[in-house]
């Protein structure tokens, strides 16, 4: 018998059915057009039948903007039956059950002790590499949370953490999940690769899938053919809006969706943002995975709690964009720390660092000049503080314009540069015609001679050296400087071939290469080098605190044993703004600032705003000399 209202209710086949009344109001023009608007929404829609798929929040979301419709004609609305009504019910509980899981796990409650041994058996069962006390307990976290963040160091094991939380799932005991897909950085790629290797051994066969394998740009069949049989599936945020509707068609509740350095994403508008958002929710496991959270404040945390909730995010967090720019951290807090796991280096143990080593010189006679030149030619902030920089360690680059795509300052896709790019750069255009009147091939740099001295030194004590530079220019010249000395130096840098990265790595690391040369944009992320490399060498730098502890972080890091140093030597020219000198010092002191704050947040287990990160402003204020 029909309803005097249209009602959705639980059909005899388990799915959602939007049923007319006996007035047929689903059928008057009013309530037609409401329908059209939500028309993907229905797998049937000749019989109104919704697609399995579809969150409460969708739902919900039908109904109300349904019946404003329907109001305004004084015709019935819509109900639901309670079915549906136990549906929301359900949903809107699971977040809440999920919180007070995730606090009391944190606080080690003993109610958890039984469940926690069944987990370390099984996963015992399944790895042949065991994890690290430490690992378990993340693990664990990330396992019963089902959707998570994981905020701990670079360094901490990440990986294989999520590797801890796969074996359980899909275990033949549990069988939640049959595949892991993980969106991440191209870098990380071997790092998923080898550490599935390291972690499951002879345990698992690896049915590795690269969706950036040049096969799957035209045929999506074989994306369909070889997605079955994967078990690890990985594609980069930039590749990911071209497969977008493959991936979408695929993904299914078996699936465990893991995002890495998710900071990449933090810009609310931007590319690789939207396409991660745009990704299916049918996967039931989901996790987000960065060191660095909340480097700028809190509204970098609107996209990763989207990624995990995004069903719950508006009745649950429901902080809009204008609310997470005033908001104080005890309120964030209260609400997030349920839902991430941070392990600090002092949970890990990792020997300290020693105290940065500072190789200070006197530039030239010609730098100078060269370093007052700069001053008095260049209009733009930007263009005078990237020029000092180059003069400092590598003065023929001026020889060169200025190529801002090609340095990494920051990430394009989470700050005002994409957004004003074209001004910025046209505001800060330098001609390397305004320094033709300096024989730069002739001008010394003893910064950079000291760094090759160092390497030498270094080398000559059977070390292995990592260094690392800003400018592609001057990142070639210590790879040939060094080369020509007889100190097999390998580069690796945005243009090195992807293909070429993995085994260049590996000649670093057990072959006969004492050198590698990189820049933190390229290398800052992913990659263990502590077992071999104690030593780097900043030849360049700036003060993009995200890129300068990523890239610290690969030699520093778990696993290494008590009493092992780890340096950092930082090169600089001598010079201050007052007498139209070098900035190297005062780039410094403005990174270390930073990073003072960064680590007391970090190294909490509450989130708090790392930085404000004004890049421009910061140049502004350096160049100026506002800063000291």
């Amino acid at each position: 018998m029909k309803s005097d209202n249209p009602i959705i209710v639980k059909n005899e086949a388990g799915q959602f059915q939007l049923l007319d009344n006996e007035q047929h109001t689903l059928e008057t023009k009013t309530a037609e057009r409401g329908l059209r608007i939500f028309a993907p929404y229905f797998e049937d829609p000749d019989n109104r039948i919704f697609k399995e798929e579809l969150t409460y929040v969708q739902l919900l979301e039908l109904v109300d903007k349904l019946n404003r419709r329907l109001a305004r004609k004084d015709l019935p609305q819509v109900l639901t039956d309670q079915k549906f009504k136990e549906f929301v019910k359900q949903r809107q509980y699971f977040i809440k059950e999920q919180s007070q899981a995730g606090i009391t796990i944190k606080a080690h409650d003993p109610r958890w002790q039984d469940e926690f041994n069944k987990f370390k058996q099984m996963v015992s069962d399944e790895v042949t590499r065991p994890l690290k006390p430490i690992q378990e307990k993340a693990s664990f976290f990330l396992a019963v949370m089902k959707k998570a963040a994981n905020f701990s160091v670079p360094g901490a094991g990440k990986t294989a953490m999520m590797y801890g939380t796969f074996a359980y799932l899909s275990s033949p005991k549990v069988q939640e999940v049959d595949k892991l897909l993980v969106v991440s950085p191209l870098n990380a790629f071997a790092a998923w690769r080898t550490e599935f290797e390291a972690v499951f051994g002879s345990k698992r066969q690896l049915h590795y899938m690269n969706l950036r394998d040049s096969k799957y740009n035209t045929d999506i069949g074989a994306i369909k053919r070889d997605w079955v049989r994967a078990d690890v599936i990985t594609i980069n945020y930039e590749s990911l809006k071209s497969k977008l509707n493959v991936i979408n068609e695929l993904l299914d509740e078996h699936t465990m969706l893991v995002f890495d350095e998710v900071h990449r994403i933090k810009g609310i508008n931007g590319q690789r943002a939207k396409a991660a958002l745009s990704l299916s929710q049918a996967p039931h496991y989901r996790y987000v995975l960065t060191g660095t959270p909340i480097p700028n404040g809190f509204k970098d945390i609107y996209n990763f709690l989207h990624l995990m909730y995004p069903d719950e995010y508006s009745s649950f967090f429901s902080w809009d964009l204008s609310a997470l720019g005033m908001i104080d951290s005890e309120t964030v807090n209260k609400k997030l720390a349920p839902f991430f796991w941070r392990t600090n280096k002092r949970d890990l143990h990792v020997p300290k660092a020693d105290p940065d080593i500072i190789e200070m010189v006197e530039p030239t006679a010609n730098q100078k000049l060269l370093a007052e030149a700069i001053y008095e030619t260049e209009n733009g902030t930007l263009a005078t503080f990237i020029r000092l920089l180059q003069a400092s360690t590598n003065p023929e680059l001026l020889r060169y314009n200025i190529n801002y795509q090609d340095l990494g300052l920051i990430d394009s896709d989470s700050s005002e540069w994409s957004k004003n790019a074209s001004v910025i750069e046209r505001e800060n255009t330098s001609e390397a015609g305004n320094y033709q009147k300096f024989d730069l091939a002739q001008i010394r740099s003893p910064k950079f001679d000291r760094g090759i001295e160092l390497v030498k030194q270094l080398v000559g004590e059977h070390k292995k050296v990592l260094i690392w530079g800003m400018f592609v220019g001057t990142m070639q010249k210590i790879t040939d400087t060094l080369n020509r000395m007889g100190i097999k130096t390998i580069l690796i840098y945005g243009a090195t071939p992807k293909e070429d990265r993995e085994g260049m790595i590996n000649e670093f690391r057990a072959g006969d290469v004492q050198v590698l040369v990189s820049n933190p944009n390229t290398l800052g992320e992913s990659i263990s080098l502590h077992q071999t490399v104690h030593d780097a060498i900043y030849f360049e730098y700036n003060f993009n605190l995200t890129f300068m502890l990523q890239s610290r972080d690969r030699i520093h890091r778990l696993g290494l044993p008590e009493g092992q140093y780890t340096r950092y030597y930082y090169l600089m020219s001598e010079g201050d703004v007052a007498h139209m000198s070098f900035i190297d010092k005062t780039v410094y002191n403005k990174l270390k600032d930073k990073e003072r704050v960064m680590l007391d947040a970090i190294d909490g287990q509450l989130l708090t705003p790392e930085y404000t990160d004004d890049y421009l402003q910061e140049v502004k204020a350096i160049v100026l000399g506002r800063y000291r």
